[in-house]
Order: structure tokens, then sequence, then C-alpha cells
């Protein structure tokens, strides 16, 4: 048996951890000032780093909670497909209608994912390999059923195109802060909430020992599918925020690369592959070091065909030091 609340105060928050992020993030903040001659803290150019990153933000908490319980997420860029091309589609119905469809997509690739991987017991990484390729055909055949043949959509089933309301809402602002800014700071908020709920909190003894977790009374079946559909609802409110960004519905919205991202930026931001460790600051500063960094290159002019080689150099060395950190 194990103390839980003792195993949840020592497992969901490792201050250490979080401040060795910051640190990286700090320096790498003060070397892009310093290279692009102060470019870099310019007001414009923040908030376009972080506007730039708001979806990827929504998207990674999911994979945080995921990877806490040792588990992967692969379908994130296809649910997102799924859910800006049903967006648009759903028009007719007006913006709940289309929301609740958007959402109501992304949810179902989350049940299956959960159930597959809880109930079937199959590696996750392989069920979200195979959800991600059944997304993207997903996404493409109801591209054709509005006549897109597999392209962008535009229009919704009944020839409805998009209400301005969308692109207002991603070019308005309160007080002075972009909607999507705020939107993704509120669900930092609610996931952080979330973790310390009853249920939220059960994800890292399950994620740091699964048998021991279900032997202390655990519900770990609960767990692991609340887990899968959470991070495939974040994933669709991420496509409806690309819909709102360009104003169509995209099959290939996200690509598989955004699936890596937010595995990159939650393992940066301190999150354990094997489980148990992660935390919801760190992962937003996991996500802002992916940003800043490719912030830096476009500033100085690296070439687009050494920048995917220098991130992932930059994503080896975060991983390796927090993987030594958690050795010592």
């Amino acid at each position: 048996m194990i103390n839980l609340k003792k195993y949840y105060s020592t497992q969901s928050f490792d201050t250490r951890s979080v401040i060795n992020i910051l640190v990286i993030l700090l320096s790498m903040i003060f070397f892009a000032a310093v290279f692009s001659q102060g470019v870099f803290l310019q007001q414009k150019n923040l908030i376009n780093l972080l506007m730039q990153n708001a979806a990827l933000i929504i998207i990674t908490l999911g994979q945080l909670l995921v990877i806490v319980t040792m588990g992967i997420d692969l379908s994130v860029g296809a649910v997102m497909a799924v859910s800006s091309v049903l967006m648009v589609l759903f028009q007719d119905f007006g913006v709940v209608g289309s929301i609740v469809a958007a959402l109501g997509g992304a949810l179902i690739f989350g049940v299956v994912n959960g159930a597959l991987v809880t109930f079937i017991r199959l590696p996750a990484f392989v069920v979200t390999m195979a959800t991600m390729q059944i997304g993207y055909s997903v996404a493409k055949l109801l591209s054709d059923a509005a006549g897109s043949r597999g392209g962008t959509v535009y229009t919704s089933l009944g020839g409805m195109e998009l209400p301005t309301l969308y692109s207002e809402f991603y070019k308005g602002n309160l007080w002075g802060a972009p909607l999507p800014i705020l939107v993704s700071f509120g669900f930092l908020i609610l996931i952080a909430l979330y973790l310390k709920t009853k249920n939220g909190h059960f994800i890292y003894p399950v994620g740091g020992n699964e048998k021991t977790a279900f032997l202390s009374g655990v519900p770990v079946w609960k767990v692991k599918m609340a887990v899968y559909m959470l991070s495939s609802v974040l994933a669709g409110v991420a496509g409806i925020i690309f819909v709102s960004r360009v104003g169509l519905g995209d099959p290939q919205a996200g690509g598989p690369w955004i699936a890596l991202d937010s595995i990159a930026a939650a393992s940066i931001g301190g999150a354990s592959l094997s489980g148990g460790l992660g935390t919801v600051l760190g992962t937003f500063f996991g996500v802002i070091i992916l940003g800043v960094l490719n912030n830096i290159m476009n500033l100085l002019g690296v070439p687009p065909t050494l920048q995917p080689a220098i991130k992932g150099l930059v994503i080896l060395i975060a991983v390796y030091l927090n993987t030594r950190r958690k050795m010592n």
C-alpha cells in the first residue's frame, strides 16, 4: 500500500525541475534578445510568439496527462484535423452546434484510444498511431462529403460560409490581451485545478506504479480513460482555434509534427516518459522553449534546412538534463 497524498505531493510538483527549466528558458530569452538586437523582446514579437503557440499549449496539456500515466498520444494532430473539418461542416447548426460536433468527434477518438489501451491492453504507441492514420482518413472522407475532394473545407454541408465571428474571436482581445492567449491560459488553469481533484491527482500513482496504485484502491481504468478523453477533447479545442485563425477546415491541420512537438514540449518541461512525473507549469515552459527556439532561428535567418536539426539537438540536450536530474 502507498500513501497517495504523500506520493502526490512529492511527484506532482517538482520545484527543482521547474526552476531548472525556467533557467533554460531565461537563458534562451537572453540569448535571443542579445543576438536579435532587442527585436525579440518587442511586445509585438512576444505576443506573436504566444499566439503561434496557443493551440500547442492546449494540445500539450492533454499530452502531459497521458504521459504522466506512462502513455502517449500520437493521434492529437489527426483529432485536431477532424475537429476543424467538423467545425466547418456543421455551421448549419449554429456556433454551438458546430462546436459540439467538433468536440464530440474529438471525444470519440479519446474513448476509442482509452478503451483499447485500458481494457484491451494494447500499447498506447500502437493504438494512437493507428487512430492517427484513421483520423486523417476520416478528415479526408468528411472533406469529400463537402465536395472538396480531400482538400480544405470552406463551407458547411448546406453551403453556409463561416461567420465572421470566428475571425473576430481570433483577432479580438480583452483588456489588451488576445483572446486565443487568454483561452490557452484558461486551460492551463483548468488542468492545474483538475490535477488537484481526487481523480486528477490519481494519475501520478497510476503512472508511477499502476499495479500498486490499483492495490491501493485507485480506480485505474477511470483515470486512464479520463486522460485519453481529455487529450482528444483538448486537441478538438485546438482544432476550433485553428478554424478561427485560418477560416477553414483542413484534413491535414496540425499534421504529425504537432504530436511530436507536444511530446517534446512535455518532456522538456519535465514530464517523464516512464510515467509518474510532470507539471502544468513545466509543460508551459516546455512549449515556450520550443517557441522561443523557432523564433530565434527565424530572427537570425537560420536556413530552414538546418532548423529541424538544431531543434532536435536542443530537445535532446534538454531531455538529457532532465533525465540525468531524475537519476541523481
